[in-house]
C-alpha cells in the first residue's frame, strides 16, 4: 500500500476524532468512547497513462535579405559661449651665452735665433659690424749657410672690418707686409759684402668690396677693388690697381646665368726698366642648366692684354664648358675644357721665388686650353675622395734658372713656343667625429717644352699629407708631410742638374691648460734634410719652437 495514502487516511481519522470530542465540550462526562479503526491495506489507486509528445519543433523560416535601412542626418546648429581662459605661461630662465674669446696672443722662441709673436684682436658679438686687427712677426736671425748670412723673416699688419645690412655686406682691409731674405746661394770661399746679400719686399695694400646678402633674391654678386704698392731693396717699384665682379642670376631651380669680370692695371719701374704699364681685362659669361641628370655650364672667356712677348695677340678667346653626372648616389663624374690668361707680376713672382735678380722680364702666361676630367664622391659620412687628369697647353710659360753671372740670383726664362703639361692627381679626406682629420693628396706632372731644354725647377711629383687629432679635448696634435721631387736646375755651363728629393715632416703639439691658456711645442723638418727647392739654396735642417697662447 502506498505510504502516502496511509498518511492521508490517518490524518482524516484524527480530524474526525477531534470533531466528535468538541461535541461534548463543557459537559461533566468527559470519557472517550471506544472507536475501532479499520485500515484497509489492499486499496490500490491507479491513474491513466499520460501521452508524451516527442516530435521536434520545426525551425522558423526567416528571410536572409537584409532590410533596407534609411538613415536621416539632421544638422544641429548651436553656439557655445566664448571661453575666456586665463593662463600664466611658465617662464623659462634665459640661458647665458658662453663667454667669447675673440682675441689671442701667441708667443714663442725657437732655434736659429727665431722669435715669434702673433696677435688677433676682434670685437665681440655684434649683428651690425665686425672689425679687428692681425699682427704677425717671425724672424730667424740665422739660416743654414754661414749663420746670419742666410737669415729670413716676415712682418704682417692687417686692419679689417665688415658692416652688415639686410641686402648687402660691406668689407675692407688695409695692411702692410714685409719679407726679408738673404742671397746665400753664393759659392764657398769668396769674399762677400754683407749688405749686398740683403733683400726685402715691402707691400702696402688696400681692399674694399660689397657682397649681396639677400639669399631670397635670385641675383647674387660680389664687387670689389684692390690697390697694391710693392717695393724692394734694389729700387724696384710696382703698383697695381684691380677691379673685379662675380655675379650669378638664378633663372629657376635648374638654370642660371653667371658673369665674372676683372680689370688689372700694373705699373712697374726698376733700375734698368723704364716705367711701363700693362693692362689685363677678362670677361667670362656662362650659362648653366640641368639636362636629364647632367649639370652643364658653358660659355667663353675673353681676355685682352698688351704684353709684347710672343705672338703679340691682344685679344684672346677661350671656350669654357663643364659637365657633371651622378654616376652613382655617392660618385660624381665630370669633364670640361677651359683656358685663361694667367697674370704674372713682380709681387706674385717674388712670393714664389724671392731670390730673383733685378730687372727681370715679366709677362703674362697664356694657357691656350686645359682639358680635364675626373670623379669625386663620398664613402659614408666620413670619407671624401677625388681623382682626375688634365692636359694643358701653355704659351709664354715662365721658369726660374740661376743667373749665369751670379749663381745666388735667379733669372726668368719663357718658353715662347708650346709647353704641354699633364697632371694626374688623387686625394682623400677623412673626418671622424671632429677628433681625427686626415687629408692626403698626390700629384704627378709631365712637361713637354718647345723653346727651352727643361722645365727648370718644376717638380714631377708632390705628395702632401695633413692630419689633426684632438685627444680628450686637452691635447691637439697637428702633423704635416711633404715630398717633392723630379726638379732640375741649370748650372753655369747650361747643363741640367738633378736636385735631390725634398722630404719634410712637421709636428705640432698643443696642451690646453684652460679656456684661456695653452702651451705648444713645434718641430719642423724632423728628418733634418737640407733639401733644395732652388739650386744652391739648401733649406734649414731640424727646427724647434716652444711657446704660449693666451685667449681673452
Amino acid at each position: 500500500m502506498n505510504k502516502k495514502l496511509i498518511y492521508i487516511v490517518f490524518f482524516f481519522c484524527l480530524v474526525s476524532m477531534g470533531a466528535y470530542a468538541q461535541d461534548g465540550w463543557g459537559e461533566e462526562s468527559g470519557e472517550i468512547e471506544d472507536v475501532e479503526i479499520n485500515i484497509i491495506k489492499d486499496l490500490q489507486i491507479t491513474l491513466p497513462k499520460a501521452n508524451r509528445n516527442f516530435e521536434k519543433i520545426p525551425p522558423l523560416t526567416t528571410d536572409d535579405k537584409p532590410a533596407n535601412l534609411q538613415y536621416f542626418f539632421s544638422n544641429l546648429n548651436f553656439a557655445l559661449p566664448d571661453i575666456d581662459v586665463k593662463m600664466r605661461p611658465l617662464r623659462i630662465k634665459d640661458e647665458s651665452l658662453n663667454k667669447l674669446y675673440g682675441n689671442y696672443v701667441k708667443a714663442g722662441f725657437g732655434n736659429y735665433a727665431t722669435p715669434y709673436l702673433e696677435a688677433y684682436l676682434n670685437n665681440k658679438r655684434s649683428k651690425e659690424y665686425s672689425y679687428g686687427a692681425h699682427f704677425n712677426y717671425l724672424n730667424s736671425a740665422k739660416g743654414p749657410v754661414d749663420g746670419k748670412n742666410s737669415g729670413s723673416g716676415n712682418l704682417d699688419l692687417d686692419l679689417f672690418g665688415k658692416y652688415f645690412t639686410k641686402n648687402a655686406t660691406f668689407s675692407g682691409d688695409v695692411g702692410f707686409n714685409q719679407r726679408k731674405y738673404h742671397f746665400y746661394g753664393y759659392p764657398e770661399g769668396i769674399e762677400l759684402d754683407e749688405d749686398t746679400l740683403k733683400q726685402s719686399f715691402n707691400d702696402i695694400y688696400v681692399k674694399a668690396q660689397v657682397e649681396s646678402a639677400n639669399k631670397k633674391s635670385p641675383f647674387h654678386y660680389t664687387l670689389g677693388g684692390q690697390y697694391d704698392r710693392l717695393s724692394d731693396k734694389y729700387d724696384a717699384r710696382e703698383s697695381e690697381g684691380q677691379l673685379f665682379l662675380k655675379s650669378n642670376y638664378d633663372l629657376n631651380e635648374d638654370a642660371f646665368i653667371r658673369l665674372n669680370a676683372s680689370l688689372s692695371s700694373i705699373s712697374r719701374k726698376d733700375e734698368l726698366v723704364e716705367k711701363q704699364s700693362r693692362t689685363l681685362f677678362k670677361l667670362r659669361p656662362t650659362v648653366g642648366f640641368d639636362l636629364e641628370g647632367f649639370k652643364v655650364e658653358a660659355g667663353f672667356n675673353l681676355a685682352y692684354e698688351n704684353d709684347s712677348l710672343g705672338d703679340g695677340d691682344k685679344l684672346h678667346f677661350y671656350p669654357v664648358a663643364q659637365a657633371s653626372y651622378p654616376f652613382t648616389e655617392s660618385i660624381m663624374i665630370y669633364a670640361g675644357i677651359r683656358g685663361d690668361m694667367q697674370k704674372n707680376s713682380l709681387r706674385s713672382l717674388s712670393t714664389q721665388n724671392p731670390y730673383m735678380r733685378s730687372n727681370v722680364p715679366i709677362y703674362h702666361s697664356n694657357k691656350d686650353f686645359d682639358l680635364y676630367g675626373g670623379f669625386k664622391g663620398k664613402l659614408g659620412a666620413k670619407i671624401a675622395f677625388e681623382a682626375g687628369l688634365s692636359v694643358a697647353n701653355y704659351k709664354n710659360m715662365y721658369f726660374f734658372v740661376n743667373d749665369s753671372t751670379d749663381q745666388s740670383k735667379f733669372d726668368i726664362v719663357y718658353d715662347e713656343g708650346n709647353t704641354a703639361v699633364v697632371n694626374i692627381f688623387g686625394e682623400i679626406g677623412i673626418n671622424s667625429s671632429e677628433k681625427l682629420r686626415v687629408a692626403v693628396r698626390g700629384d704627378y706632372w709631365g712637361y713637354g717644352t718647345d723653346g727651352i731644354d727643361e722645365a727648370w725647377h718644376r717638380p714631377n711629383y708632390k705628395l702632401s699629407g695633413l692630419a689633426t687629432y684632438n685627444l680628450y679635448g686637452k691635447f691637439l696634435f697637428d702633423a704635416e708631410l711633404y715630398a717633392l721631387g723630379g726638379m732640375k736646375g741649370r748650372d753655369n755651363d747650361g747643363d741640367a742638374v738633378n736636385l735631390s728629393p725634398a722630404l719634410d715632416f712637421n709636428l705640432k703639439t698643443e696642451y690646453l691648460v684652460s679656456d684661456q691658456v695653452s702651451v705648444f711645442v713645434k718641430f719642423n723638418n724632423i728628418f733634418s734634410k737640407e733639401y733644395e727647392l732652388y739650386y744652391h739654396y739648401p733649406s734649414r735642417g731640424f727646427q724647434f719652437m716652444a711657446g704660449l697662447t693666451y685667449n681673452f
